[in-house]
């Protein structure tokens, strides 16, 4: 969402929040803009609930033009609510939400809806919202959107869903490592004036260690002629006194100089921003050679007489970067399963032989967790040792974690954790069951930064549209028990306009994998191979035709 021009209400002014005298935000300097829509974003821990806080007390460091404003927060716990209130709240849940009348057996996102039906059915000037996002589904969320789009007054929100920060966003607010940077615009806007400033940073950082280096050339150079001096004053007779001037001479230049760059540094001394991330993939060769890595003919599965899909027909080629799209329940955990060979099915299913999977499920709960990385990762020379030690490092982690036992590392750093198992076991095919599930906004850019590396195959089943979007070209689509390859990424699957158009284009793609699937079973000179073509570029055209016409 583009900036707004609106009037600033309020300011943070060198506002410093603390948690058992641990800094957790230190100096923090930001706008408040009316109407504006700011996301606070960071790390678990970070302090984004705390500023939330802050800003609701009014602490000092808060500072409001004019009259302070009504301020309404959205607490943790429920609380009663007046008879006026309770009625603008049912007529809210009933238009927005469709919540059901009995709140007694509400799930755990109609209970959100419920919290945010209190808040935004009253009226304020300030709305702070933490982690309105959490348990709603993509439905809710667009409807939530929509409706922070109507409030007449200023909203500040937590919030890890990226895509709905871009929906709704006019500011982001970002700490990290108890520093609050502002930035203008949505989180998009915000990641890439970030990554803008870390680029200018590295050259002035480069630029001042040059002239350091500079001078303390310079110093060690006075620094020779003057040690020589010294050494000269104290065996030449005649020339005792000159020797020990000059070297008295050099040793106030060298002072000068050391204090002319002190002085330098002491104005503005640049900080070297963090590395970026570097990291290797050792793929096995052999897998590469051939070009299909999972070949699906026929294929079904049901469950107690529920059919999740059939008639998938389709294949997946090596270094494609599939995202399974369905509904909770359409078979996407099921698919995962039936290739890892966790499950059977009705069909045909090829996997390449030269296939290496490397899995990370819904919870990352099966690693030990009594046991250290310096335990699991156990190697058997130094070399060995030093390999993964670099490879922990450029994942993020700090040489505390070498010793430390997983139960008491985060979700993000267990995830990374599983990923080092799958370079080091050199996986040539990921499946990726809700990776995202329990990260943290930080960890989740992490966790994409790291997968951009990889040049396997990956099937990603996700929720986080954000993370479906960056990482996959292609889709499978669970919708209406059938289960199709679709050679589209996610933003051009969702912008189909009409349902009967899109009903269509599944329809050819069905046919046109089923064909494909057939004609990689054939050779050029079997009998059906002529007709299976020709029909192939028929359905291809068709695709193609429908495709542009939508542009």
């Amino acid at each position: 969402m583009g900036e707004i021009d609106m009037a600033i209400i309020g300011k943070l002014n060198k506002m410093t929040i603390r948690v058992k005298e641990r800094v957790i935000v230190g100096e923090a300097k930001a706008s408040i803009h009316e109407q504006a829509r700011i996301a606070v974003i960071g790390a678990n821990g970070s302090g984004k609930t705390s500023l939330l806080e802050a800003i609701a007390r009014g602490d000092q460091g808060i500072h409001w033009i004019g009259n302070a404003p009504e301020i309404i927060y959205m607490e943790q716990e429920a609380r009663n609510l007046d008879a006026t209130s309770a009625e603008r709240e049912t007529r809210m849940l009933e238009r927005m939400w469709r919540i059901p009348g009995d709140r007694m057996k509400l799930s755990g996102g109609e209970t959100m809806k419920l919290r945010l039906a209190r808040v935004l059915s009253q009226v304020a000037d300030v709305y702070l919202l933490d982690e309105p996002t959490n348990h709603l589904d993509a439905e809710s969320l667009g409807l939530l959107a929509e409706e922070i789009g109507r409030i007449d007054g200023t909203v500040i929100f937590v919030s890890h869903d990226r895509h709905f920060i871009d929906q709704v966003a006019t500011h982001v607010w970002e700490i990290e490592d108890a520093v609050l940077t502002e930035y203008e615009g949505d989180y998009s806007v915000s990641r890439t004036e970030k990554e803008h400033q870390r680029h200018t940073q590295k050259r002035k950082y480069d630029k001042q260690q040059a002239k350091i280096a500079q001078v303390e050339n310079q110093i060690a150079k006075l620094q020779s002629w003057s040690d020589k001096a010294h050494a000269d004053s104290t065996k030449k007779d005649g020339a005792k006194e000159y020797f020990r001037m000059k070297a008295k001479k050099k040793d106030v230049q060298i002072r000068s100089k050391r204090q002319r760059l002190q002085a330098e540094l002491d104005q503005e001394r640049v900080a070297e921003p963090k590395e970026e991330l570097q990291i290797s993939f050792d793929i096995n060769d052999a897998a590469k050679k051939g070009r299909r890595v999972i070949g699906l003919k026929n294929v079904r599965k049901s469950f107690g007489g529920r059919v999740l899909f059939e008639d998938a027909t389709f294949t997946i080629q090596h270094g494609e970067r599939v995202g399974l799209l369905g509904a909770n329940g359409s078979g996407k955990s099921t698919f995962l399963k039936i290739v890892l060979g966790m499950m059977e099915c009705e069909g045909n299913v090829w996997l390449s032989g030269g296939m290496k999977i490397g899995y990370l499920s819904q919870e990352v709960f099966d690693l030990p967790e009594e046991k250290t990385p310096s335990e699991i990762f156990l190697a058997e020379s130094y070399e060995e040792t030093g390999k993964i030690r670099n490879l922990m490092d450029h994942l993020g982690f700090e040489k505390i974690h070498w010793d430390q036992q997983i139960l008491n590392m985060s979700m993000g750093e267990r995830v990374k954790l599983k990923l080092m198992e799958f370079m080091l076991s050199e996986c040539n095919v990921l499946l990726l069951d809700e990776p995202t599930n329990h990260l943290d906004l930080p960890s989740r850019e992490e966790l994409e930064r790291t997968l951009q590396f990889f040049d396997g195959t990956m099937l990603i089943a996700t929720h986080d549209r954000y993370f479906m979007e960056k990482l996959s070209g292609k889709l499978l689509v669970f919708e209406g028990g059938s289960l199709t390859k679709y050679e589209g990424g996610y933003s051009d699957w969702m912008e189909r306009d009409a349902a009967a158009e899109r009903l269509d284009l599944l329809q050819l793609e069905r046919e046109r994998q089923e064909v494909l699937g057939k004609l990689s079973f054939l050779k050029p000179m079997d009998k059906e191979y002529g007709s299976l073509d020709q029909r192939f570029k028929e359905l291809s055209a068709s695709i193609k035709m429908i495709e542009t016409e939508k542009i």
